[in-house]
């Protein structure tokens, strides 16, 4: 039952030779090779260039890279992201200036360009100026109380201290008359 002796199998021996190529990055001043595994046996075989010109002709030409034109593109794109951002910058910069202006002046702004929709968000939005306002009374009173409730049971702890010495005094009073 040796099949390498039937034609198919020397038939699939022929396909295997080229799937077997292994294909190995070299420097152009070394002569190109491809290695050949040779299932069969396990071993590893390297072709001479005359007898890899089957080989390199049936494997698809592969595009040159063009690291300088690659190069030169990612230049740009990066001049370009920084022109982006100082534009976006100088307009920040120019709205906030107008936003700061408008706020000085004191002009509310004009609803009538927006939709109606947005005339609606707009004004059902809560006025948070006024909740960090009150968040800060509220957190300023909260300490306030909390100040207020230790100095309380500070008093409390003399008051009953003082009161439990003169309970004691007045125990010991009684019971020194008593005796008498």
């Amino acid at each position: 039952m040796d099949n390498f002796s039937s034609p198919e199998a020397s038939h699939s021996e022929k396909l295997l030779k080229h799937e077997n190529a292994v294909h190995k990055r070299r420097s152009s001043i070394f002569q190109s090779r491809i290695t050949v595994f040779d299932e069969c046996e396990g071993n590893e075989k390297s072709l001479e260039n005359h007898d890899t010109n089957k080989y390199v002709s049936k494997t698809p030409e592969v595009e040159g890279f063009n690291l300088e034109l690659y190069i030169r593109n990612l230049k740009e794109e990066r001049k370009e992201w920084i022109e982006t951002l100082r534009q976006r910058k100088a307009e920040r910069k120019s709205l906030k200036k107008q936003k700061l202006r408008l706020e000085n002046q004191g002009k509310s702004v004009d609803l009538i360009t927006l939709s109606d929709s947005e005339k609606a968000f707009v004004t059902s939005r809560p006025d948070y100026q006024s909740i960090c306002k009150s968040n800060k009374r509220l957190t300023e009173m909260a300490l306030k109380v909390s100040i207020l409730h230790h100095m309380v049971y500070k008093l409390n702890q003399r008051f009953i201290l003082r009161m439990e010495k003169k309970l004691c005094r007045v125990t010991k009073k009684v019971i020194e008359t008593s005796e008498s």
